[in-house]
């Protein structure tokens, strides 16, 4: 999966603190904590990190990442992709995940471009089993006065992160009825 590889190379390419994009309204930064995650989601995918011992998954956790859905769609040959910014909330006691998803960046795949933002939030809701989660994501997000319904599912493992929780996974489901997928990483604040 390339979850963050559009991102990564734009993150590359500028210091992550300067703002993608053109001036005016479409002026996005990426989450503060971006280039931490993509190497999270990059070692969670390699097999490099250890899941999260019972001592971490205790109480509750305020975890900040992104969330990234790729192939939205096609216009005159360009394809999408949206990048925004994660906050979860895992209450280990009663074995929930609660948060929102918001701050949405549109990109063209091929050139990085930054095409616009998508305002709305999406709800996330599910549960934990162990050290995976599932929940659901939904919501609306508008592009130019047009919205989109997001209904997804997202499922993940809990990390060890060199001594800090983490969380990674994908996302799937639906965006206007038309399937959808990408990927997610949080680490806790």
């Amino acid at each position: 999966m390339r979850l963050f590889t559009m991102a990564a190379l734009a993150a590359a390419t500028l210091p992550l603190a300067a703002c993608l994009g053109g001036g005016g309204d479409n002026d996005v930064d990426l989450p503060e904590n971006f280039e931490e995650l993509t190497d999270l989601y990059d070692a969670a995918e390699a097999g490099e990190l250890e899941e999260a011992s019972e001592e971490m998954m205790s109480g509750t956790a305020t975890l900040a990442g992104a969330i990234a859905f790729e192939d939205l769609g096609e216009e005159g040959g360009e394809v999408f992709e949206a990048i925004g910014e994660l906050a979860l909330t895992a209450d280990f006691d009663e074995n929930t995940i609660t948060g929102t998803a918001d701050n949405f960046a549109l990109y063209v795949s091929d050139t990085d471009e930054l095409e616009g933002t998508l305002s709305g939030e999406l709800t996330v809701d599910g549960d934990i089993t162990g050290t995976t989660m599932e929940a659901s994501l939904q919501g609306d997000l508008v592009e130019g006065g047009d919205s989109n319904v997001v209904d997804m599912t997202m499922e993940g493992t809990f990390y060890d992160a060199n001594g800090d929780l983490a969380v990674t996974g994908e996302v799937y489901g639906y965006i206007d009825d038309e399937e959808a997928d990408g990927g997610f990483a949080a680490i806790e604040e």
